[in-house]
């Protein structure tokens, strides 16, 4: 591997150069190629080289999971630490993505805080239970998955095939413990015009326009309704409108315009059940306009929100855990979703827990505070030999 930066003296924060360095944009995303091909040949030899098992499992076309095992006292248990190993696109970075210097404790790239800090600090901790010659309680798993960025095939598949006993998922925490987190729903909205001149538009009708008025009405009826319902960690149901395409050149009336929409759920809420509400709002509006032509697709990507209880095992020995390493330990929920939502949609309990900041995720100067990779491989490990 050809290198232009200075690596750093510490194994943990070398060997997390070492995977920031590698280009692992997810293929659905833009600049994105091999995918996660990379990562799995790094990942592989690393567990190779300390004598830890590993095997792989093919998801999508050259893409695989791969899951280490470190075997416990008692092998009928298990505790799955899980990361991804994809990245989002580098378009927007104004640093280069794939180099990973090391500035006033800061460690920068495309990855560093989402997420490969926090699977990193994972491998690093099994590897010192191994060298150590120490046994945890249960079969340690790590699993580094595919996909997450686009439409969590890794996880789901991994979930669909897991007996773990709990799972911890790394994403960039700042070392809280996240144990519930919204889900969502993305669908499209369509209307459908006639196109005409630009110089005759009464022969035409305007899809932009009617698209507009809708946006309009799902503001107006909708957003309202969200902010009666609240969760006590994660707050109330949003949506956003991120997409809207529509009309060929100035001089036509446009015949079609389309709109993508992400609807955050909250604990309680069926993903798909939330799209009746955007159903009604359209009925009602072609009700009073016979010239709207519109519909509804069905949603592309439906994720349910994940909750843990405060009550359950995983949750209080990661507190734990988290007081001895950093002498306080704290309890949340977030806004955005994670792996973790498919581990508990199949009945397993799942926390969040990971260093950086999700400020940092997807920034287009990314980055993650090396005190807090450290500390993460300190926690994981309590976690590993407390379960």
């Amino acid at each position: 591997m050809s290198q232009s930066w200075r690596r750093a003296d510490d194994e943990v924060l070398s060997v997390l150069q070492d995977v920031v360095a590698i280009e692992s944009i997810n293929p659905d995303l833009p600049g994105g190629k091999d995918g996660e091909l990379r990562m799995v040949e790094y990942i592989a030899s690393f567990f190779a080289d300390i004598g830890i098992p590993y095997e792989t499992h093919e998801i999508l076309p050259a893409r695989h999971n791969i899951v280490a095992t470190l075997d416990g006292a008692d092998p009928n248990r298990v505790l799955l630490f899980e990361c991804h190993m994809d990245t989002v696109s580098v378009d927007i970075m104004t640093i280069p993505p794939f180099t990973p210097d090391i500035r006033n404790d800061l460690l920068y790239g495309r990855g560093a805080c989402d997420t490969k800090a926090g699977g990193v600090a994972m491998m690093m901790a099994m590897k010192r239970l191994k060298e150590k010659g120490l046994t945890p309680p249960c079969t340690i798993k790590y699993a580094g998955v595919v996909d997450e960025e686009y439409l969590f095939r890794g996880a789901s598949h991994l979930a669909s095939i897991t007996e773990a006993e709990a799972v911890v998922v790394s994403e960039p925490t700042e070392l809280e413990i996240v144990r519930t987190h919204k889900g969502l729903a993305r669908f499209r909205i369509i209307v459908k015009g006639t196109a005409a001149h630009s110089s005759k538009p009464h022969l035409g009708i305007n899809a932009i326009t009617k698209m507009a008025r809708l946006i309009c009405a799902i503001e107006d009826e909708i957003v309202p309704i969200y902010k009666t319902n609240t969760h006590p960690l994660v707050g109330s149901p949003t949506l956003n409108i991120g997409v809207i395409s529509g009309g060929t050149q100035i001089n036509f009336v446009p015949e079609q315009c389309v709109i993508e929409i992400d609807r955050r759920t909250i604990p309680g809420e069926n993903p798909i059940e939330t799209i009746e509400l955007f159903q009604q709002v359209l009925s009602r509006a072609q009700d009073s306009d016979p010239d709207l032509d519109v519909t509804l697709e069905k949603p592309f990507l439906l994720d349910g929100a994940m909750e843990t209880s405060a009550d359950s095992h995983i949750v209080k020995i990661g507190v734990e855990a988290c007081k001895t390493i950093l002498g306080d330990a704290v309890t949340s929920g977030v806004p955005y979703g994670t792996d973790a939502s498919k581990f508990t949609a199949a009945g397993i309990p799942a926390i969040v827990l990971g260093p950086g900041s999700i400020d940092q995720a997807h920034a287009a100067v990314e980055w993650v505070e090396c005190d807090q990779v450290l500390q993460a491989v300190d926690i994981y490990q309590q976690i590993m030999m407390n379960f």
